[in-house]
């Protein structure tokens, strides 16, 4: 059993996974695996795998189905974290092929993948994409994945949720939060999870963690497992405030763009996935006020509800500058080629009351 437990031996089941060393196991991590892939729709039998953060959930997928020579390919926009990993570890310390996309163009996708055609692996895609809430067609993207390729599509849900999107009715094969976001909701642990399709590719990236000790709290799955019974309120109360909040914005005087999924144009490609692959737009807004650095600056500085923080998904809200913040890393040259700017402003809405925030952004606001 133990053996089998660390990736020693083929073929773990689920009654092979006795709790006898926590970091191969624990009766928490087994109970919250079972509750979150009774969320995930449109797979006939996923497999959760638990993690001490999403970027290690990242990480342990790509080291059980990639090695060296292999070809991964990404979509950008991504969490800046994410596109660090990506490219300056996977590729440059790993050995392995790392392309980045705009995944939002299909054209690039598929020529990519016939490209690569023999090493491709994986895809990974964020969509909506972190912070500029593109779109990506999982279900066309995952055609072409199928079609050209052995390899597999990963997609990064947090931003939705798995209660507005299910990635697994749209042809996906992996589907990958932060727990730390929605699914904890109160900004008080750290945690990741992999649900995949296949058990046994599943066991694999279990195994692969087990084996090399990212080692998940016990005590913060027990947390996990009590806020999924508020997941689905705190989700819709978060978004209801979203749409208020996002509707202040975009007639402020002071604000020139805001980019919410209710406002994509009705004739737009990304309005058309919208409606085929979400819910409900979330509570995601970016926002560029009038000016530059300094202006979005003063905002984030005069905010009092709104806390200065990089997370999401939370009880409270959040507000942060990807450019300086969450993407710092990332080239100046591919944060403009995903459509974000210095004074681009994300906002994670929470559940307060929604006539608070926006005063709280207006008298922001107001000082720039």
């Amino acid at each position: 059993m133990f053996r089998r437990a660390i990736g020693l031996e083929p073929s773990l089941s689920p009654d092979d996974e006795w709790p006898i060393y926590t970091r191969l196991s624990n009766p928490n991590f087994i109970m919250l695996c079972d509750r979150i892939q009774c969320l995930e729709q449109g797979a006939e039998d996923p497999t959760a795998v638990y993690f001490p953060s999403g970027l290690s959930a990242i990480f342990t997928t790509i080291l059980a189905l990639c090695k060296p020579g292999d070809t991964l390919i990404f979509g950008y926009p991504v969490y800046g974290g994410t596109d660090h990993m990506l490219r300056h570890i996977v590729s440059d310390r790993m050995g392995i092929n790392v392309v980045p996309v705009d995944a939002t163009d299909l054209n690039q996708v598929e020529e990519a993948l016939k490209k690569h055609s023999d090493t491709v692996k994986m895809l990974f895609i964020e969509t909506p994409a972190n912070p500029s809430l593109a779109m990506v067609d999982i279900q066309k993207t995952a055609d072409l994945t199928h079609q050209y390729s052995d390899g597999v599509l990963a997609v990064d849900n947090t931003f939705m949720s798995p209660i507005l999107q299910h990635p697994f009715k749209h042809g996906a094969d992996i589907v990958i939060y932060s727990g730390t976001k929605s699914i904890g909701g109160h900004s008080d642990l750290i945690a990741g999870f992999v649900i995949d399709r296949d058990r046994d590719r599943a066991f694999k990236i279990q195994s692969i963690r087990a084996g090399t000790g990212p080692t998940p709290s016990a005590f913060d799955a027990w947390l996990l497992f009590r806020s999924i019974d508020t997941l689905e309120e705190r989700v819709l109360k978060s978004q209801e405030n979203a749409r208020k909040i996002a509707q202040f914005l975009k007639e402020h005087k002071k604000v020139e763009r805001v980019i919410y999924p209710d406002f994509y144009d009705k004739n737009s490609t990304e309005w058309e996935i919208y409606q085929k692959q979400c819910k409900g737009p979330g509570s995601m807004i970016t926002f560029d006020p009038k000016g530059e650095k300094q202006e979005a600056y003063t905002i984030l500085n005069n905010l009092k509800i709104f806390g200065l923080a990089v997370s999401l998904g939370g009880v409270e809200s959040l507000a942060e500058s990807p450019w300086f913040h969450t993407h710092l890393d990332v080239s100046d040259e591919d944060k403009r080629k995903s459509r974000f700017k210095p004074q681009t402003l994300r906002l994670s809405v929470g559940i307060e009351d929604a006539d608070d925030l926006c005063s709280d952004l207006d008298q922001a606001l107001d000082k720039i």
